[in-house]
C-alpha cells in the first residue's frame, strides 16, 4: 500500500489505515537537517475487512516539510516502550496558511506535535501482511 495526504480528506484516510498501528518510542525519527518525521510501524490491516483473517504489515509514515517536533505524555528515554497509535488530525494556521499542526494521538495520553509548512504526509508498507493474534477491540 502507498498512500499520500496532502488534503484532510486525504489525512482522514491514511488516519484510518493506521489506527491500531504499533510502534516503538525508537522507531520514531525526526531529522531536523531533512526535515522529514519518520515513524516506523506495524500497522493493522484494516483494509482486509472485518471477516477476513487479522494481519498486520510493517509500514513507515513519512511526514514532510517538518519545523518542528513536541512531544507529551511519552516516555523518550525508553526506547522500546510501546506506543498504540489512536488517529492522525491537521489544524490549519488559519493566518499562515497552508502551514499548520498535525496531531498523532496514541493510547495513554502520549501525543506527538508536529508544526508543518503544509500537509505533506506518505504512508507506505514496507513488507507483506503476516497474520495477527487478534484483531483490536474498540470500547
Amino acid at each position: 500500500m502507498r498512500l499520500l495526504a496532502q488534503s484532510q480528506k486525504d489525512l482522514s484516510v491514511i488516519s484510518a489505515m493506521v489506527q491500531d498501528a504499533i510502534t516503538r518510542v525508537g522507531d520514531i525519527s525526526y531529522d531536523k537537517k531533512s526535515r522529514q518525521l519518520i515513524i516506523a510501524m506495524n500497522r493493522f490491516c484494516w483494509e482486509n475487512g472485518k471477516r477476513s483473517v487479522p494481519a498486520r504489515a510493517r509500514a513507515a509514515l513519512q511526514i514532510s516539510d517538518v519545523i518542528s517536533v513536541r512531544q507529551t505524555g511519552i516516555a523518550s528515554a525508553k526506547r522500546n516502550g510501546i506506543l498504540s497509535l489512536l488517529d492522525i488530525e491537521f489544524a490549519a494556521d488559519q493566518e499562515n496558511p497552508p502551514s499548520g499542526e498535525i496531531t498523532i494521538n496514541f493510547s495513554d495520553k502520549g501525543t506527538l506535535l508536529i508544526s508543518v509548512e503544509c500537509l505533506d504526509l506518505a504512508l507506505v508498507d514496507i513488507s507483506g501482511a503476516w497474520g495477527a493474534k487478534s484483531r483490536p477491540k474498540h470500547g
